[in-house]
């Protein structure tokens, strides 16, 4: 009994320091394990000889570094993270090597960033692409949501959170497919579209300060992902509420399916202003409405693009929308509508016939020159009558030519005097025939 309470202390005294070796390294490793920095990686998108987008003076690749540089500086700000570039200079780099840059410095996110173009250079606001499986879609999804809200914050419009395949069932961009590979989750956020209006006055200052504001941004939404604080900037994030992506089972794919409703119908027609109300509904059922417009002539040409309206969230659609356009006067109208979803896909609605709308000002002239050709012809049949009054007085006054009245009084005493000496003659000569009958 003495021999075997021996051997036990004999085990614990052996045991003993291995255990405390054991706790110590324990507490030793995990200290050591939180307070490993988050590792950030920027992608300042295109480089050397690929210029990216090219509108006016404004390029691409000389975009990117700047908003990449402010971003970096910013995200330094804050406790527990290290941030690389995947180029510092104006260098040709393929997107393969970008990626297999990132994951030597083990990067926990790589964020890659663009400004976008249109084919058609009509459309615009802010987006961002994530992977479309396993779980960096999640965790793409969940960073592109704050991203999306630093954007519409700032007054862009919210093109939405994408996906993108290509012909093989991969992530279409380059970027985000050999991120994947590697085991990096990914972003690609596209800021703005360079050529279009309505995205030109967040980009086109003179100094560089709009593209640095870009970058402290996308510094911003970083922070809040990974749950960051700054005692220099005076911030915590610590506790902002990232929303949990399930994981999918497959591929996410986007929206290739147009919206299934668009219907369209004049409420009322100004004919003072030639201003047409029109109510338009459109619904997708997959994602949501986009963009609207409309074509006065039957669908051969369209307006520009228009936000359509949505609640406080970004990615939802009201169902109703109602615009008004103004309709040229004098021409029969044909009018159509057309609705895009979140992945450029459109419907277009019925064609809407709209009579002519008399134009006023025109009206107003014709009414003018009617009273005045009224007032012409008043005044010419007027003047017809005068002439022929006048022309009665002178044949008048030509057929009895005026004689003077002394004239005619004389006259008058001499036919009295011829009258009375012709009846004295007459009586004279009566008497003389009687006094010779006598005889």
């Amino acid at each position: 009994m003495k021999e075997k309470s021996t051997k036990k202390r004999r085990l614990w005294i052996t045991a003993l320091p291995l255990i405390l070796s054991a706790a110590c390294l324990w507490m030793w490793v995990e200290p050591a394990k939180a307070a490993r920095p988050i590792v950030i990686v920027i992608d300042p998108g295109h480089g050397g000889e690929n210029l990216g987008g090219e509108y006016n003076e404004y390029t691409e690749k000389d975009m990117t570094p700047i908003v990449a540089e402010a971003m970096k500086e910013e995200l330094e700000k804050y406790q527990g993270v290290t941030v690389y570039l995947t180029r510092n200079a104006d260098v040709d780099m393929t997107i393969k090597d970008r990626a297999l840059f990132a994951a030597e410095k083990n990067a926990d996110f790589l964020f890659c960033l663009h400004f976008n173009m249109s084919v058609n250079h009509n459309l615009f606001g802010s987006e961002v692409w994530v992977p479309a499986t396993d779980e960096y879609f999640s965790k793409g999804y969940a960073f592109a949501e704050i991203q999306m809200k630093e954007f519409t914050d700032l007054g862009l419009y919210s093109r939405g959170i994408k996906t993108r395949i290509n012909d093989r069932n991969e992530n279409y961009y380059g970027i985000l497919r050999y991120c994947s590979a590697a085991g990096i989750p990914s972003a690609l956020i596209e800021h703005c579209h360079l050529d279009h209006p309505k995205d030109q006055p967040f980009y086109q200052q003179e100094t560089e300060e709009q593209l640095k504001e870009f970058g402290r941004m996308d510094a911003a939404a970083v922070a809040k992902y990974f749950h960051l604080k700054s005692d220099i900037l005076g911030v915590d994030y610590s506790d902002y509420p990232v929303s949990e992506i399930p994981i999918p089972e497959g591929i996410v794919r986007p929206d290739e399916t147009e919206p299934e409703i668009c219907t369209i119908e004049v409420t009322d027609i100004n004919t003072q202003t030639g201003e047409v109300t029109v109510h338009m509904n459109a619904k997708d059922n997959d994602s949501y409405i986009l963009y609207y417009n409309y074509s006065l002539n039957g669908g051969n040409t369209y307006s520009d693009l228009m936000e359509w309206p949505r609640p406080d969230e970004w990615n939802k659609s009201l169902s109703e929308n109602t615009f008004t356009v103004t309709v040229p006067f004098d021409q029969e109208i044909e009018l159509r509508a057309m609705a895009y979803n979140g992945f450029d896909v459109w419907t277009e609605s019925e064609i809407l016939h709209i009579d002519p709308i008399p134009d006023p000002e025109r009206l107003k002239r014709e009414a003018k020159l009617a009273k005045e050709q009224a007032l012409r012809e008043q005044q010419e049949a007027y003047q017809e009558i005068s002439i022929y009054e006048n022309a009665d007085e002178v044949q008048s006054e030509e057929a009895s030519p005026a004689i003077p009245l002394p004239l005619i009084v004389l006259l008058g005493i001499i036919l009295i005097a011829v009258i009375f000496v012709s009846f004295l003659m007459a009586r004279k000569i009566d008497l003389l025939l009687k006094d010779k009958i006598k005889r």
